[in-house]
């Protein structure tokens, strides 16, 4: 029988997962906490954590061994860590919802050089969760990227910090809530919003927070928001866009497959820039991600809308100037 190869994605979960669970055999503590342990020793090349028995140290260093000599790509790590994330999920009772898919991250990563050609990006996650969108889409731009991500959950906040060591990715994690963020100047904003009941007399956390974080972008800078697709409908008045629209233009609306939110809401892409722009803004239905011919299709609506849409902003610049 032949030999079935294993993945370096494979090796690095089942080495994180062996060390997770012999580390609970000896401590007993929370999945999180494990996830914590293991990745200290991981990024130390070393066993940090301190055991009774000597022997004990030996045993875990004999599983981190497993890792020598292999050279893991950013995104066996991330596909790893997201693996033994969700596994923690499970764990405590934690709805997977939190996390954004990859395909998603990598979809908005698109998106992002269709919207710019500069190399130098900010980029701001301001509703991170465990970082797998900021970190999916750091792994897919060819770009120099200041990347920001914040949660107000310690524990969310600390699984992306681990996440992003283990990736070697610089990512300045700011614990707090994402209203009494005070950054500026970011050329992109990106976030999956989580489900938010609608109450008539309380402010739409949906719109309170994107008012909020368009007034952290630099002009020209863009937000890339994930939401739940009645997210204008609770804007009876029309307050909201109007507010939303002084000084940003929607460039594009993307309904998302069905079959990807079976227990929630169907979810849309917005895009928006801070720019005042006459061309009406692109709207696509994207197919399921696994039907790449339809999918492409989709792509190709979108190209052809950039490639007008920048054309148009080259003869403004040049009748301006």
């Amino acid at each position: 029988m032949q030999d079935v190869k294993i993945s370096n994605l494979e090796i690095f979960f089942d080495c994180f997962d062996e060390s997770n669970n012999f580390l609970y055999e000896k401590f007993h503590k929370r999945y999180f906490e494990l996830i914590e342990m293991t990745a200290n020793n991981i990024l130390a090349s070393e066993v940090l954590t301190e055991f009774d028995d000597p022997n004990d140290e030996k045993e875990l260093q004999k599983i981190y061994d497993k890792l020598k000599g292999v050279e893991f790509s950013c995104e066996d790590v991330r596909k790893a860590m997201q693996s033994i994330i969700l596994r923690g999920f499970k764990q405590e009772r934690i709805p997977n919802g939190m996390t954004t898919p990859d395909t998603l991250g990598i979809f908005i990563s698109y998106l992002i050089t269709k919207i710019t050609k500069e190399k130098e990006l900010s980029i701001l996650d301001p509703l991170c969760g465990v970082g797998n969108l900021l970190l999916t889409v750091s792994n897919h731009l060819d770009k120099d990227l200041k990347l920001f991500a914040c949660d107000h959950d310690l524990w969310m906040a600390k699984l992306t910090k681990i996440t992003a060591d283990l990736l070697s990715t610089d990512v300045e994690i700011l614990l707090q809530d994402t209203l009494s963020l005070a950054l500026s100047n970011m050329d992109f904003i990106i976030y999956d919003i989580p489900h938010t009941e609608y109450e008539k007399d309380k402010p739409y956390f949906p719109y309170e927070s994107m008012l909020k974080y368009k007034d952290m972008l630099k002009e020209g800078g863009s937000i890339i928001a994930i939401l739940e697709n009645d997210f204008f409908s609770y804007d009876s008045n029309q307050e909201f866009k109007k507010e939303l629209l002084k000084d940003t233009s929607i460039l594009g609306l993307v309904e998302l497959p069905d079959e990807m939110f079976k227990a929630t809401k169907p979810k849309i892409i917005v895009v928006l820039q801070k720019i005042k722009v006459e061309d009406k803004c692109f709207m696509v239905k994207l197919p399921s991600f696994t039907d790449v011919s339809a999918f492409n299709e989709s792509l190709i609506e979108i190209e052809a809308w950039f490639e007008k849409y920048n054309k148009n902003k080259e003869k403004s610049i040049k009748e301006n100037n």
